[in-house]
């Protein structure tokens, strides 16, 4: 469960800590009942072990009842079993029985403070709330909130002095107390399922958008296929038939015929290369605006910074190629919330022309996000083969950087030196 929850990145680790800060809620009975004793005058030993020990049952009982809940509040999974839901009705009216053998105030309330079986039927009962919470409606949970309420301030009527008037006001304020404490539990409980739901359908929905961007591509290379191949094939197969035919007959067109299939054939290899290319050629200018597109698309910021004009088309090619990967890197290896795409042009006196490219995200999954992937180890040479280089780091401020620089002559520069060999991808030293 660990391993699949680091796998889905900040949201797995956002429901980790929010499930956590309410399972601590449930998880803190135990600790309020052994407060509530130490505060007790008097006690029976004999129930006030059983009374601590159903309140550790009826706490993890509580706690798996809650993450079944939500669970199926999330995903809309199957409900509880039932026997667990019994488990904790049975363990809630037991702890609260526990309590009454435990302790003697329970039915001597002394009219100074809030009642102990108040306070025992809000550790009990207020833990079976919260359990409860992820799989009641609003209108059922506070049915059951009221209920809970006024049953816990008839039993303490019931145990006290229901003819003093100073009882009476105690037991108001005692009720008002209960609605408090518990009230403050559900909602905290409410509201984080509430955020984790939100937090899931928006993981989904920008998983849902990155499928679909993938599968429109697809069609779209499909369907430029499908017309650029579809006519000349078979315009092909109809002259290749007549060219049989004229053969089969002796007639002198049939080696026309095949010269004009041949002509088709050709016509038809070069317009399939011609979409390929379009494939293969990054356009510097389209892909920052691309890149833009699809990180604010993904729900991250992203500001470019400088101008592509007056570089070299292929210059312009090995950069696009740069925006490409770490965009798509971005995308799936981190969980940046803002990107920094700046193109800089270095053209002092003396010094040859040089461009450099550098993206920097505020967030990465892991330390080595970036390395070993064969999308880098691919661009290190395709720069090296321009003379330029491309290095990955992480800042001291936490963010990952991604930085390619290569001589703005193009094809013109220099050859590759030996540190430019191989992948030419060599990682940054943070800056101490």
């Amino acid at each position: 469960m660990w391993r699949r929850w680091n796998e889905r990145g900040s949201l797995g680790w956002f429901e980790v800590r929010t499930r956590a800060g309410v399972y601590v809620l449930l998880a803190a009975v135990p600790v309020f009942a052994v407060i509530l004793a130490a505060g007790q005058r008097q006690v029976r030993v004999p129930g006030l072990a059983v009374f601590l020990l159903l309140s550790v049952a009826q706490a993890g009982v509580c706690i798996a009842l809650l993450h079944a809940g939500l669970g199926r509040y999330l995903a809309a999974g199957p409900p509880p079993k039932r026997w667990l839901v019994a488990s904790a009705a049975a363990l809630t009216a037991a702890g609260v029985l526990a309590g009454a053998a435990a302790f003697p105030a329970f039915t001597r309330p002394s009219g100074t403070a809030v009642p102990v079986s108040m306070l025992v039927a809000m550790l009990f009962g207020g833990a079976l709330i919260v359990a409860l919470t992820p799989l009641l409606s609003l209108r059922a949970l506070t049915a059951l909130f009221l209920v809970s309420a006024a049953a816990a301030s008839g039993l303490t009527a019931s145990v006290g002095r229901s003819g003093a008037g100073a009882y009476g006001q105690l037991l108001i304020a005692a009720s008002l107390f209960y609605a408090f404490i518990v009230g403050v539990g559900v909602l905290t409980c409410r509201s984080s399922a509430s955020t984790l739901r939100i937090m899931s359908e928006l993981d989904r929905s920008r998983t849902e958008h990155a499928r679909l961007s993938v599968a429109e591509e697809r069609l779209r290379f499909a369907r430029d296929l499908h017309d650029v191949l579809g006519r000349n094939l078979s315009l092909i197969a109809v002259q290749s038939e007549l060219a049989a035919e004229l053969a089969r007959r002796g007639d002198q067109d049939a080696a026309g015929q095949m010269l004009q299939v041949r002509q088709v054939a050709h016509e038809s290899l070069r317009e399939m290369r011609a979409v390929v290319r379009g494939y293969r050629t990054a356009d510097l200018g389209t892909e920052l605006a691309g890149a833009q597109d699809v990180l604010r698309s993904a729900g991250m910021s992203c500001r470019v910074i400088g101008d592509a004009a007056g570089l070299p088309p292929d210059v312009q090619a090995a950069l696009g190629w740069v925006v490409r990967e770490g965009t798509t890197n971005i995308i799936r290896h981190s969980d940046a919330t803002a990107c920094t795409i700046e193109l800089h042009i270095l053209d002092s006196p003396g010094a040859p022309r040089a461009v450099t490219l550098r993206m920097d995200n505020d967030r990465v999954h892991t330390r080595d996000a970036g390395s070993g992937g064969s999308g880098l180890a691919g661009l290190g040479e395709r720069l090296a083969g321009l003379g330029g280089s491309i290095t990955t780091g992480h800042p001291p401020n936490g963010h990952f950087r991604l930085e390619a620089s290569l001589p703005a002559c193009g094809a013109a520069a220099v050859p590759p030196g030996p540190g430019q060999r191989g992948t030419g991808v060599t990682p940054e030293t943070p800056a101490p």
